[in-house]
């Protein structure tokens, strides 16, 4: 895939898009090198499309030259699905809202939407895109198709797959493909399988493969971790092939997304936010079933030892709290949530303090700004260690959540450091960001036995599985074979292969058996995100 000189992979790009559209300068390659991820990797070109005529012209060159593409918005990948080292197609530019249907309650972007800019322009038709990610004033809707991003939210309104409902996708061989839910009966899906016969053979797979797809899931709630072949093997017994949620979670190893339509959901004309700290840590769970029970819209949760590292007077933390946990409602007779929560509920443990609750905006957010805090105060650590993300997606079952943070504080404790626990409860998806200096031989040994202590444990005693949310990408690779068996790998390997024969599209993400450190550099220069 190398034996394409420099200046023919330069010169083929500028002819297929304009000099204005391709960088191979030095500058331009090292800035596109690193994702939010501790990856790096360092392309031979950058380039920007505007158009889906753009991101055709690019995957002609590169499969007329056998040069890996690798997708890109924002680059806020956590897993490193954002570099790679061909081309990398910065979609930044491309950017457009097609049309919002009020009637379907829907609206149609290009994939190089910021989503804050998307939901400000909703908002004023009393609407919005429920999946909110941390990263929502930086993340895009392609990356967040890309990796099924969730976020603060998804307890009630899931991931980014329950909300697309269809998808323009620019496949390696230069077909464009419409997908949304097919009838494998139907008139579509023989035109479909016309334009595309790879459809057909992933189909068969599989069909082939059901039993085994099936029984490969894990009692977890949501996950990020391959394609999405459960769901679709379920569908297939009803005759429905979703071709959209095939590529949902691909993270750019099956094609190039040109177009996303994404339902809308109205705005809560009504919210209120409670936030609770417990001084016992054994009451979490329990508190969370009560809580469950009343179909919050949020919970998050943070224990103390994270509290100390972001700093409790700072944030007025109760000196015995041992966890926080903060908890919206957006539905329903919220007053008498409320009295449930402040009332019964709350009666029924030892709280640190009386809750707070709030109502309005201003203070809602103040409510919410010690959560926000804990990712960016952790990595901006002073220090020789920092909070690297090598093991910092992790999901169980929810009703394991206590327990599960109770074993990743031992872990912490026996290998030597601090970390921040923290993360969405109310779904089993914890983040997990224990302090390394992986530039110390010692400290790179203690992060590889951590590791290792950390995979067996979410993998075997606790079934879930090592993302959420932020994608397999390089970082987890070489756990996927486990997550789902190896018969249903080699499904995914097929399906893969299906669409991407030559192996151009994001290689080194999702299928992959470097180790979690192989494409990890420049770390002494580097803010870890």
């Amino acid at each position: 895939m190398a034996s394409t000189d420099e200046a023919t992979l330069g010169r083929s790009l500028t002819l297929a898009l304009g000099a204005e559209k391709v960088r191979t300068d030095e500058g331009s390659r090292h800035a596109y090198s690193t994702d939010a991820s501790p990856c790096a990797v360092e392309p031979r070109a950058v380039v920007f499309a505007a158009s889906e005529a753009d991101v055709l012209a690019v995957l002609r060159v590169c499969r007329d030259l056998r040069i890996p593409l690798t997708p890109r918005a924002s680059g806020t990948s956590l897993s490193g699905a954002a570099i790679g080292p061909g081309v990398v197609l910065d979609t930044t530019r491309f950017n457009r809202i097609i049309g919002f249907d009020a009637t379907r309650q829907c609206v149609t972007v290009q994939p190089g939407i910021l989503l804050a800019e998307l939901n400000a322009y909703l908002a004023e038709r009393g609407v919005r895109i429920a999946p909110d990610p941390g990263s929502q004033d930086l993340c895009r809707i392609g990356g967040m198709v890309g990796h099924n991003a969730s976020g603060y939210r998804s307890v009630k309104y899931g991931q980014t797959r329950d909300h697309v409902l269809s998808l323009r996708v620019a496949l390696l061989d230069g077909t464009v493909l419409t997908a949304r839910d097919l009838m494998i009966d139907g008139r579509e899906w023989k035109q479909a399988t016309k334009q595309s016969p790879c459809l057909e053979r992933v189909r068969a797979e599989i069909e082939g493969h059901r039993e085994a797809i099936l029984s490969s899931r894990r009692p977890i709630r949501k996950h990020s971790c391959g394609y999405d072949l459960a769901t679709i093997a379920d569908s297939l017994s009803r005759g429905i092939f979703p071709l959209a949620g095939l590529f949902v979670g691909s993270e750019g190893t099956l094609g190039i997304v040109t177009e996303v339509t994404l339902r809308v959901l109205p705005i809560p004309p009504r919210r209120v936010t409670v936030l609770l700290y417990l001084d016992r840590f054994g009451e979490l769970g329990s508190l969370v079933a009560d809580l469950l029970a009343l179909s919050p819209s949020a919970m998050e949760a943070i224990d103390g030892a994270s509290l100390d590292l972001i700093g409790r007077e700072v944030h007025g933390v109760p000196a015995g709290a041992e966890v926080m946990l903060l908890v919206e409602f957006d539905e329903g007779d919220l007053d008498a949530v409320v009295a449930t929560v402040v009332g019964t509920i709350a009666s029924r443990y030892r709280l640190s303090r009386t809750a707070d609750v709030a109502e309005d905006a201003q203070t809602q957010a103040s409510l919410w700004k010690l959560r926000r805090s804990v990712f960016p105060t952790i990595i901006q650590r002073p220090g020789a260690r920092k909070a690297w993300g090598f093991v910092e997606d992790p999901i169980v079952p929810r009703d394991r959540v206590p327990e599960f943070i109770e074993f990743l504080v031992g872990l912490t404790q026996r290998h030597a450091t601090v970390a921040g626990i923290y993360g969405h409860i109310g779904d089993g998806n914890t983040h997990y960001r224990p302090l390394f200096d992986p530039t110390d031989p010692a400290d790179f040994e203690r992060m590889r036995a951590l590791r290792e202590e950390f995979d067996d444990a979410v993998l075997d005693r606790f079934h879930g599985a090592p993302s959420g949310e932020h994608g397999i990408g390089r970082l987890r690779a070489e756990t996927l074979p486990r997550v789902w068996g190896r018969e249903v790998y080699e499904v995914m390997r097929a399906t893969k292969k299906a669409f991407d024969p030559q192996g151009l599209l994001n290689p080194g993400v999702l299928f992959s058996d470097a180790p979690w450190w192989a494409s990890w550099g420049g770390l002494e220069s580097r803010t870890p995100m």
